[in-house]
């Protein structure tokens, strides 16, 4: 999807803009989105032949980091990689050169609660700076909203994504039959009505530990480990969110399905 609208989304970029990227991952968006910003720049400053952009891969993994790095390594733009986390914010960007669109790729917008993501963002960017993201979205209608959340469940609750979610605890010492894992699609109250999260709970049915370095975490029988969620938005709830936390909507590229969407936004003055 970002490789289909990525012409129109370039047009709205400011010449010589810095690219943030915050939870970067392995960066392969990011180096797509990088390699336009570069022909565009380049297109615009044709005498020079120079690209005034400076790169920041933010991850709390030191390995993404390297790998984010790695992928833009033959691009004629300066890289400096970082490790912290998103709530580090306000610190991390006494790093980067302004102005800079900052990113959250990935659906990892959807991992935080909405208003503090938003507040977070908004309270740290600047005037001339651009907040760009992507999501996995519902559809608004009752009957393919429906449709939609038995497909988030099938996912979700696949063998596949059950095993992804128990392998730390299996893989420091518990045996499969020491606990159940469940995942449910609720319904939260939120600013804006109520909102679909997931909720992923680990139950112990039996004593047990795991053993992690040189410390053992034991488990008693009755105990439950409440676990990440992810939001699942519908299109105009996110723009909901992005109108009372202060945001301006700038463009929004809708997939075909409306399963998906990416949007470029401002602070609102």
């Amino acid at each position: 999807m970002l490789e289909k609208n990525l012409e129109s989304i370039v047009r709205f970029i400011p010449t010589g803009m810095n690219l943030v990227s915050m939870g970067v991952g392995t960066g392969e968006k990011e180096r797509i989105f990088l390699e336009a910003l570069v022909r565009k720049n380049l297109a615009e400053n044709q005498a020079s032949g120079k690209v005034s952009i400076r790169y920041y891969p933010i991850d709390i993994n030191s390995e993404f980091v390297d790998l984010a790095l790695e992928k833009v390594k033959n691009l004629p733009i300066e890289k400096t990689g970082i490790v912290g986390f998103i709530e580090d914010m306000a610190i991390l960007k006494k790093n980067w050169r302004l102005p800079v669109l900052f990113c959250i790729l990935g659906n990892t917008f959807c991992n935080y609660e909405p208003e503090f993501i938003l507040q977070l963002v908004r309270e740290n960017l600047e005037q001339g700076d651009f907040f760009f993201f992507d999501a996995n979205l519902l559809p608004a209608e009752d009957q393919e909203a429906q449709s939609a959340r038995k497909s988030v469940m099938g996912t979700y609750a696949s063998r596949e994504n059950a095993i992804f979610n128990m392998y730390p605890l299996l893989q420091y010492g518990m045996a499969p039959d020491d606990f159940d894992f469940e995942l449910l699609l609720a319904h939260v109250n939120s600013s804006i009505g109520e909102v679909c999260r997931t909720r992923k709970s680990v139950y112990i049915l039996k004593d047990t530990e795991i053993t992690i370095g040189a410390e053992t975490i034991g488990f008693r029988e009755g105990d439950v480990i409440r676990m990440g969620f992810t939001y699942k938005y519908t299109y105009d709830q996110i723009t909901a969110f992005l109108e009372i936390c202060g945001f301006e909507l700038l463009k929004a590229f809708l997939s075909e399905d409306r399963a998906n969407v990416i949007i470029l936004a401002k602070k609102r003055i």
